[in-house]
Order: C-alpha cells, then sequence, then structure tokens
C-alpha cells in the first residue's frame, strides 16, 4: 500500500504575515499530485484545509476548491478534520468533503485504517459551536468507544490517521499539540497488539 498525504494546507484568498503563504497552499498540492501520485493508491488530506478570514473566502468555498482538486487527480481520496476546520460546522465539512462521518474507517489492502476527529474542547460534546481552541483536543467518549470496537472487530493490522498527535518526541509530554487525554487512546493501542502505525497532521 502506497499513499500521498498533505497536511495543513491553511488554504485562504488573504494573503498574511509570516510562514504561512496561504493563496498558494491550493497550487502546492496540485504540484505535490501531480509529481508524486505515479503509483500511489490513495491521497490523504490530513486536515486544516481552509482557515476563516473575516475579509476573504468562507470556509466552505475554499473546501470545495480543494475537493475539487482532489476529485481530477483520478486517485481515491480521504479527508481529515483539522482544528481550523471547525470554524464551521463538521457536518458541513463531511458534506462538502465526501467524507461518511467526522471520524470513520476503511479498508486497504491488508490494513483497516481508522480516521479520527479530535477536534473537540470537551470529551462529551464532538460538535462544538466555534472553532476549537487547538492546543485542548480531546477524543470524545463516543468516539472513543467506537475506536474499542473497530480495533477489537478488525481482522487485519490497523493504521490510524489524525490531524492532532498522540505522541510528539517522548511518548509523555505536555506539549500543545498532542491530545489531551490521549493516555487512554495510547492504552488501547498498546493493548490491542493490531495498530501499525499511527500518522499525524497538525
Amino acid at each position: 500500500m502506497k499513499f500521498l498525504a498533505f497536511s495543513d494546507m491553511h488554504y485562504s484568498d488573504v494573503k498574511t504575515e509570516g510562514e504561512r503563504n496561504r493563496p498558494m497552499s491550493l497550487e502546492k498540492v496540485k504540484r505535490a499530485l501531480s509529481e508524486h501520485l505515479d503509483g500511489c493508491d490513495f491521497v490523504v488530506n490530513f486536515g486544516d484545509t481552509a482557515d476563516l478570514f473575516e475579509n476573504g473566502k468562507s470556509q466552505t468555498l475554499l473546501w470545495e476548491e480543494t475537493v475539487d482538486v482532489l476529485k481530477s487527480c483520478g486517485k481515491e481520496y480521504y479527508c481529515l478534520i483539522g482544528n481550523h476546520d471547525t470554524s464551521t460546522d463538521k457536518k458541513i465539512w463531511t458534506d462538502i468533503m465526501g467524507m461518511p462521518s467526522r471520524y470513520y474507517s476503511f479498508i486497504r489492502d491488508s490494513y483497516k485504517i481508522l480516521v479520527l476527529d479530535p477536534n473537540q474542547n470537551d470529551e462529551k460534546n464532538p460538535f462544538p459551536e466555534k472553532e476549537i481552541k487547538w492546543a485542548y483536543c480531546y477524543i470524545d467518549d463516543e468516539q472513543f468507544e467506537w475506536m474499542k470496537k473497530e480495533i477489537e472487530a478488525a481482522e487485519n493490522e490497523v493504521i490510524i490517521f489524525t490531524h492532532e498527535l498522540l505522541i510528539l518526541g517522548e511518548r509523555c509530554n505536555d506539549d500543545d499539540h498532542v491530545i489531551r487525554n490521549r493516555e487512554k487512546v495510547i492504552d488501547l493501542i498498546e493493548k490491542s497488539g493490531k495498530v501499525k502505525a499511527v500518522f499525524s497532521g497538525h
């Protein structure tokens, strides 16, 4: 299995100071697809696809432009929600991006792949009313129970895709980029003996 992954486009038509050249993000993805897609089975967008600015294009329009590029690449594609993507309702995101839910799984070759959504500041409320605080991300209770069932039922090795990180550097750390309740997720992964790898963006 081979896939092409990209993350953190932060796409917008609004120019900002600093390292991010937001208006060029989609062109960079187009170039990556044209240069590196050969031999890949599918494409993964790891989230933070578009940023919402008061005087810029709507987030929904930016997502639609991204999806048009993904559809035209000729490969299957899968998308993850990122923390910046929560400026707009997740249900709208899943509709535009063509994903079955905010979290989901699929089978590819000899792997079951779990796509996670840690984009909530409250373990009890997976649908925030506004963009979340990125340093306080959680896997909600409903999703954790789904993860347990998916891993337990897996006949294949499992791979996990998540925008936010479970580990950054040392296993036990308090970096803002990691999922706050990661310990129970890591414990589930380690005890299962089925998870081959975890890939993240952020």
